[in-house]
């Protein structure tokens, strides 16, 4: 009988993590129209799914109320983006055929925000949205009307955390020109067939690199 032999050890291909914080402005290109969820819709859709519970009617449209509670917001009340959506961006813009796995960006792609609620605020907190009138199909392809914000002028400054052993600092700021210009952000983005939520790296300010 052969003597069994001893497989030798593959040796480990872990990499150390290269962290890099990178920050930058990104400008809208287009308007941006936000819809998040207040409490007093997230509170009817609660006592809709309780069985036995029914709503109450509805009260009276206020548009300018509802455009209000549609606005994202810091735990301190300023105006900002959701940040989880430019993350979203990012990471549906990145595909294996161009070079960049869509796997691996969510693997080496983070983002720094302090704020509980992961609202990253407007540069510039003076700028007032506009209320539009928008109609929506919902359930069935019922018709209903939504009044939104628009955010015609926006900007905001972001700090990104980069692997940098799995993704360079420049593909990755070619991947987030591609996410504000293919994918957007907000309603009636190019990825829901829209043109709004478009944006850019605002390339007059200055990007920080700095490792952590």
């Amino acid at each position: 009988m052969a003597a069994a032999t001893t497989k030798t050890p593959k040796p480990m291909i872990l990499k150390p993590i290269q962290r890099m914080h990178v920050t930058c402005v990104l400008v809208g290109i287009r308007a941006l129209v936000q819809h998040a969820w207040d409490e007093k819709a997230r509170e009817m859709m609660r006592q809709k799914q309780q069985e036995g519970v029914k709503t109450k009617n509805r009260d009276l449209r206020d548009p300018a109320a509802e455009a209000e509670a549609a606005c994202y917001k810091t735990v301190d009340g300023k105006y900002g983006i959701y940040i989880m959506a430019i993350k979203k961006a990012i990471i549906l813009s990145a595909h294996k055929d161009l070079g960049i796995d869509r796997t691996l960006v969510r693997k080496a792609l983070f983002i720094v925000c302090d704020d509980p609620n992961l609202v990253v605020p407007f540069l510039d907190q003076k700028t007032k949205y506009r209320v539009e009138e928008d109609m929506v199909r919902v359930g069935q392809g019922t018709a209903a009307l939504r009044y939104r914000p628009y955010w015609d002028n926006w900007s905001v400054r972001v700090t990104f955390e980069l692997d940098t052993a799995l993704l360079q600092t420049k593909a990755f700021l070619t991947l987030v020109d591609w996410a504000g210009s293919r994918q957007g952000i907000g309603e009636m983005r190019p990825e829901k067939d829209g043109e709004y939520g478009r944006f850019k790296i605002d390339m007059t300010q200055k990007i920080i690199e700095k490792k952590v």
